[in-house]
Parts: C-alpha cells; structure tokens; sequence
C-alpha cells in the first residue's frame, strides 16, 4: 500500500511540474505583451492538495509587482531559470517513479518463482 501511495504523490509531482512549465512557458512568449501578468503554481500546496483536488486551484497570477512602464512583470531571467529548476525538478521525480515501477516489476516476476 505504501507503493500505491508514493507512486500517486510522484504522478501528482509529474503533473505538477508539467503544468509549471506549460505557464513558465506561456509567461515567456508574453514577455513583450504589455500589461501581462505572470502566472506560476504554487508547487508545496499543489502536491499537499488531496489527489482528487485539480492542479488548476494551485495556479495564480502574480498582479502585485511591475517591472517595466507597462506593466509587464516577466523577467525572463527568472523564467528561464525557474524552467531549468522545473525541468531538473520533473526528471528527479521521473527517475524516482522510474525506479519504483522496476521494484515493483521485479518483485512481481520473483513472486512468480
């Protein structure tokens, strides 16, 4: 049972991080749209929601700050290091859930023995 429930918090991980970077990279192609916001999720809460709760109520849109005169507030500095940070994030967990399946997989085939 232990299995089953790391394995949902590692999808909900994946899922997470997938849609963290679908927003990072819609924050950079607006990164020249005057008055865009920019979107994030917020990654602890998101994986601390119940499994049922959709991803989507753990996105926001940062509207309190500005960058430029007009409006904007994307550095695509940031954007782009929080995407190398997402990315490395999403692989860390793939090869975890990687890793488990094969236990699992490797349990199953010497139960049969």
């Amino acid at each position: 049972m232990q299995k089953v429930a790391t394995s949902l918090v590692l999808e909900r991980a994946l899922a997470a991080a997938s849609v963290r970077h679908k927003l990072l990279a819609h924050n950079v192609a607006n990164v020249d749209t005057p008055g865009y916001k920019r979107f994030d999720i917020a990654m602890q809460s998101a994986l601390q929601q119940d499994a049922s709760s959709p991803l989507e109520n753990s996105i926001y849109q940062q509207l309190n700050t500005s960058l430029r005169v007009d409006g904007n507030n994307v550095d695509i500095e940031q954007e782009m290091t929080l995407v190398a940070e997402t990315e490395a994030y999403f692989n860390a967990v793939a090869s975890s859930l990687i890793k488990q399946m094969a236990t699992v997989r490797y349990l199953i085939n010497e139960g049969r023995r």
